[in-house]
């Protein structure tokens, strides 16, 4: 049995790819790496309250082709759908069929099996709080979790597990750079009680700094990251990430991926730059 080989992120719903590591999937590939998207739901509860027929309800092929125009800008493979419905925000009401409502074993069972069809080395989810505490974040990152622990048991099974997380120390800046770039983009859009729900969720759920284990910087392939991030057109609210005026915010904001190294799990104080599993030589 030859050794496992590549990338797979898994994450809930089209868009959560680009945001949270996209510039390492981008990486990873132009090193020579399959790399993979597995994403859970179908991201259909991310329209805009009274723009559609059903408050936040949205034609799921519209976020699924968003997303394979983003695996194409990354340069990574077609993405692998489950599925699931979206599950909304807290306090929406999940819908039928959607992912806080599935079995958790079934869904688990469903991402071993993908595991050992494509055998990748190296995983990549988020972290237990799902970085704001978006119910299919969080479900998402506890199954794809046991699936890794499930998966690497077996022969030939992964060898690396990382959680994507965001330490407090970049949180404001964070905020500082997205309030600019709405105000360069004329987006005047008060902030709903879902938006303010989620900054405070953001601050909350932060990682202490010396919980980061991998800072990958993601500047040299930073161009890929943000045309992915454009190719989700539904999530983007008009904005444009590549405007040459707000290139300085965007390195700020986006220029580094940070990440918790799981499994095997980190010497106290060890630090690295990039995902181990994977192959580096060629970048």
């Amino acid at each position: 049995m030859t050794e496992p080989r590549g990338l797979l992120a898994i994450f809930a719903h089209p868009d959560d790819e680009s945001f949270g590591a996209g510039g390492t999937l981008a990486l990873a590939a132009a090193a020579g790496n399959p790399v993979w998207v597995l994403c859970v739901t179908n991201g259909d509860q991310g329209g805009k309250p009274g723009e559609m027929e059903v408050d936040h309800s949205l034609d799921p092929e519209i976020r699924r082709e968003e997303l394979r125009c983003a695996c194409r800008e990354m340069g990574i493979a077609e993405p692998i759908f489950l599925g699931y419905r979206d599950s909304g925000m807290e306090g929406w009401g999940a819908p039928e069929g959607s992912l806080s409502l599935a079995d958790p074993a079934e869904v688990v069972d469903r991402m071993v099996a993908i595991i050992r069809r494509l055998r990748p080395a190296t995983i990549v989810t988020f972290d237990p709080g799902g970085v704001y505490g978006h119910p299919d974040h969080v479900a998402c990152s506890a199954t794809a979790t046991a699936a890794f622990r499930e998966a690497t048991a077996e022969p030939g099974g992964p060898v690396a597990l990382y959680h994507q997380a965001l330490p407090k120390s970049r949180i404001a800046a964070m905020q500082a750079s997205m309030a600019e770039e709405r105000g360069r983009s004329g987006d005047s859009t008060p902030p709903t009680e879902d938006d303010i729900r989620q900054q405070q969720a953001f601050e909350r759920l932060a990682r202490p700094d010396e919980d980061i284990t991998t800072i990958v910087d993601i500047r040299p392939v930073l161009d890929r990251k943000l045309a992915a991030l454009a190719c989700h057109d539904s999530q983007m609210r008009g904005r444009r990430w590549d405007d040459p005026e707000v290139r300085a915010g965007m390195e700020q904001m986006f220029g580094h991926e940070t990440f918790v190294r799981v499994y095997p799990e980190p010497r106290p104080g060890e630090q690295e730059q990039l995902p181990i599993g994977l192959e580096w030589q060629s970048r």
